[in-house]
């Protein structure tokens, strides 16, 4: 298959690299192991570089964990290399996901029917999208714009000018990755959804989230707190950019 296929992988995640080599033999066309940046190696000057809070409204309510600003930073490093490379759009995947072989080809051969440089397919671990359009299927794979867009990396299918898009967007970022994913009417980038696609994570089996850290209970009750709140204010927005789209069209 004529595409290539990025797997974001840190280094000192040695868990990880048995599945990166299994995933290196199941995935299409050349396989490329981008090295994820470590946010443990990240210093002040180069958080500063990037990092703003209340950037994009809704303002985001917490502040970024360094290991979060590595991962966005480390998906900057794939649409770049997508951006240098000659291919029209390419397959992005994390280290830490398997996939049922025969669903899985079958959801990326219809995502790939559509796929061009403007695309943004996404392949979620769970099916938390209602479908607004459809725009394809093959028996119970759906291939469809959903109503929101949910959270959530894993794996997605990117074009150049839709990585170009992001790159620009995130010159100065001020959430994680897929919470600005969600920010269309920022991003001018419009994702779509290809689901049931046979993709599942097991970062669990993997020695844990390389993101995620315990945090103090007063701290997750602090963020369940502000959760539905920051919820709200995302769909307020959301409902005025849709507006204002259909008003200018």
């Amino acid at each position: 298959m004529d595409i290539t296929s990025y797997i974001i992988h840190l280094e000192r995640a040695v868990d990880r690299k048995d599945n990166v080599e299994q995933l290196a033999k199941q995935l299409p066309g050349r396989v490329v192991v981008v090295d994820a940046v470590d946010g443990n190696e990240l210093d002040d000057a180069s958080i500063s570089s990037i990092y703003r809070q209340r950037t994009h409204k809704p303002s985001y309510p917490f502040d970024l964990r360094r290991s979060e600003i590595a991962c966005f930073m480390s998906y900057r490093k794939a649409w770049q290399a997508l951006i240098d490379s000659e291919d029209d759009y390419c397959l992005i995947v994390e280290d830490d996901i398997v996939f049922e072989e025969q669903q899985f080809v079958i959801a990326l051969k219809l995502a790939l029917e559509s796929a061009s440089r403007n695309s943004y397919i996404r392949f979620p671990i769970k099916n938390r999208e209602a479908v607004g359009t459809l725009l394809g299927s093959s028996g119970q794979v759906k291939h469809y714009s959903p109503d929101r867009i949910g959270l959530g990396m894993v794996m997605q299918i990117v074009g150049r000018d839709a990585a170009k898009r992001l790159l620009a967007a995130s010159k100065v970022i001020d959430r994680p990755v897929d919470t600005l994913i969600q920010l269309n009417w920022i991003t001018s980038v419009s994702p779509t959804v290809v689901f049931p696609n046979g993709v599942s994570e097991i970062s669990h089996q993997l020695g844990g989230s390389t993101i995620g850290s315990k945090m103090a209970i007063s701290e997750k009750i602090y963020r369940e707190l502000l959760r539905p709140i920051y919820r709200f204010s995302l769909n307020i927005i959301r409902a005025r950019a849709i507006k204002n789209e259909k008003t200018s069209q």
